[in-house]
């Protein structure tokens, strides 16, 4: 599944269009978010070079951060946010 779109994190978030510019500065910054938690880019590439869809968990995990900044800022990481990353994280050594 690739990444969430305006139109899936609006629909997420049961918001109108008057909101798509907040709206998107936030899915960009969860994905940011979510890509600096599991230390590779999101989408990440194949070995040919490739966009692979990102899994499930973390397509869930970056709405999750979407509405937790759209709705609540002050509590930006949820335990449910990390739990999702977690198996995606690496390079986090020792």
């Amino acid at each position: 599944m690739p990444v969430p779109t305006l139109e899936e994190a609006r629909q997420d978030l049961r918001a109108n269009s008057e909101d798509d510019a907040k709206i998107q500065r936030l899915l960009k910054a969860s994905i940011e978010s979510a890509s600096n938690f599991i230390n590779r880019p999101i989408p990440w590439k194949d070995e040919a070079g490739v966009d692979v869809d990102v899994p499930d968990a973390v397509y869930a995990a970056i709405l999750l951060e979407l509405r937790a900044l759209y709705d609540a800022p002050e509590d930006i990481h949820s335990l449910a946010f990390c739990n999702l990353l977690q198996p995606y994280r690496v390079g986090m050594g020792v």
